[in-house]
């Protein structure tokens, strides 16, 4: 008589571990995406000058102003949407903090790499890591030199506009190009598997809003473009599912496959 338990479950085929994110099809899917939209933001970069404009309150500029427009983006300097930022900023953080809990509790039972939920958690944090850490924050954003809205002259700051993808050596560090915030509440994203399944669906949609609202504070506040928290969002879909792909198949050639 079979009898079905979380280490028997952790022995299934590992497909069913992360569901579409183990498919190759969506990883090149969603790299396909990248491409094509970096294409459409750099050809057509009205598009991340106007939706910018939108939360930008234009003002007189004083005489001999250098600067092609005067003003700010009211948002920055509300408490509230300040506030609100800073909650959600904090938010990718708790949730490590309670995925790496999760991991350490299946390696303290014995659970390893032949448990769906120990690779599970492990490759999100992975992905955490090689994601919003090293090429959102390490590479891209200290490297690219895309000044953020705030910081260029069409928006009261004193540097040239840089379209999406352009390389420029306009801003030294920590620039538009991509977004890390959307890069790591898009994470959240990847860890929906995780929920109990009686309240994924609810905890889905939360997820996608949140993460949705907190990259549109961001364009909201004049520190990155349309451009930068898409590309930012769609670049740590594209590691979690990379690494998913290459844990999953792993585990089908060194787990033994039991009936």
């Amino acid at each position: 008589m079979t009898h079905s338990t979380d280490a028997t479950a952790g022995q299934q085929p590992p497909a069913t571990v992360f569901g579409l994110w183990a498919d190759p099809v969506l990883v090149l899917a969603l790299s396909a995406a990248w491409v094509a939209l970096a294409i459409v933001f750099n050809g057509e970069p009205a598009i991340d000058r106007a939706i910018s404009s939108w939360f930008y309150a234009a003002a007189d500029c004083p005489k001999g102003a250098s600067t092609l427009a005067c003003g700010t983006f009211p948002a920055a300097a509300s408490a509230f949407w300040s506030l609100l930022r800073n909650l959600f900023h904090y938010l990718p953080i708790g949730a490590a903090v309670v995925v790496a809990a999760v991991l350490g509790r299946e390696i303290a039972a014995g659970r390893g790499f032949d448990f769906a939920r120990t690779r599970f958690a492990a490759t999100a944090l992975a992905a955490l890591v090689i994601g919003p850490g090293l090429l959102v924050n390490g590479l891209l954003k200290d490297h690219w030199g895309r000044p953020r809205p705030a910081s260029t002259d069409l928006f009261g700051g004193d540097l040239p506009f840089v379209p999406a993808g352009q390389w420029s050596d306009a801003c030294p560090n920590n620039c538009s190009f991509v977004s890390g915030e959307a890069s790591s509440i898009f994470w959240l994203v990847c860890l929906i598997p995780l929920l109990p399944e009686r309240h994924r669906r609810a905890g889905a949609i939360t997820i996608v809003a949140v993460a949705v609202f907190t990259s549109a504070l961001r364009i909201a506040f004049g520190g990155h473009y349309l451009s930068d928290v898409v590309l930012g969002a769609l670049s740590t879909l594209i590691v979690f599912a990379a690494l998913a792909v290459l844990v999953e198949a792993v585990a089908r050639t060194v787990i033994p496959q039991r009936s």
